[in-house]
């Protein structure tokens, strides 16, 4: 038995550099760390789906490979997230300071 894949919008990765191409444009600078940052996150993310794919039909070799990439993939979103929270934060303050 094979089991097909569901496209569900909210668990398909993002593509790359879809948003943020428009601030890369200088090569080296922050808009081109950013973009590999998030498109390693993407690739981290899409490989632990894979995987978790691969397990549920029966193809993955072991399970701990896959528990390895799942945790991988959380603690790369959860450091975005983190790092986005901590960007705002300090954007907020800035834009409180009186000058």
């Amino acid at each position: 038995m094979v089991i097909q894949p569901t496209q569900n919008p909210l668990l398909t990765p993002v593509a790359t550099g879809s948003a943020v191409s428009a601030n890369a444009s200088a090569p080296g600078g922050f808009g081109s760390l950013l973009e590999q940052a998030l498109g390693s996150v993407n690739q981290s993310v899409a490989n632990s789906m894979q995987q978790g794919l691969s397990l549920a039909s029966g193809t993955a070799p072991n399970i701990a490979n896959v528990m390895i990439s799942a945790t991988q993939a959380q603690l790369a979103v959860d450091l975005t997230v983190q790092v986005r929270d901590r960007v705002i934060g300090a954007y907020n303050q800035i834009m409180s300071m009186q000058v």
